[in-house]
């Protein structure tokens, strides 16, 4: 048995161990400005998260709108949901395309399924017409952990459910057969989302 005076120590030390440890899993991470300008040019446009910041790491539980990818800029990317690309094609295909053909895009909705032709992977995701999906052909390589952990296309595509919110970002592929709206080089965005 221990002493009374040991049995304080261990006592004391689990405390400050305890605070400890709160401090560190409450930390917000809030970055400081350095920049102490008063251009209100700068005042008036949103912070974007400095590039020196690990991608793929959600902050108050959603990822930034940067790409995941670290050979791409750290620049905010346009986010669409997908009932927007397909009421967009229905309603005026060539207007679509000069709006989301060739641009780097996030793509957000409900995983209709994922399909398999030859070589390629397909994520699909639903839309308000229930005959019209969003079809992303997805990259080989795929970015599954925090960071830049890479892993093949069939264990990402495991990871998603149909059902279950999803995000890619891609580039604009145009539409394809029955109005479909195509997403091409597609990196599934989140961990389980």
């Amino acid at each position: 048995m221990l002493s009374n005076s040991r049995q304080i120590l261990v006592a004391a030390v689990a405390v400050v161990v305890l605070v400890l440890l709160w401090f560190v899993g409450n930390d917000t991470g809030e970055i400081v400005p350095t920049n102490t300008t008063t251009d209100t040019a700068a005042a008036s446009t949103p912070a974007e998260p400095p590039a020196s910041l690990p991608r793929g790491i959600p902050r108050n539980g959603v990822l930034d709108p940067i790409s995941i990818d670290p050979n791409r800029p750290a620049d905010l990317l346009p986010q669409y949901p997908a009932d927007a690309l397909a009421t967009d094609y229905a309603a005026d295909a060539a207007t679509a395309d000069d709006r989301y053909k060739g641009k780097y895009l996030i793509v957000d909705g409900v995983a209709s399924g994922i399909r398999r032709d030859h070589a390629h992977v397909y994520l699909e995701i639903r839309t308000d017409n229930p005959g019209v999906v969003v079809r992303a052909d997805l990259l080989k390589d795929q970015i599954c952990g925090p960071g830049t952990r890479a892993c093949e296309v069939e264990a990402r595509a495991t990871m998603v459910r149909r059902g279950q919110k999803v995000a890619v970002e891609c580039n604009g592929a145009g539409v394809g057969e029955g109005g479909t709206p195509l997403l091409s080089d597609c990196l599934l965005r989140g961990g389980a989302n």
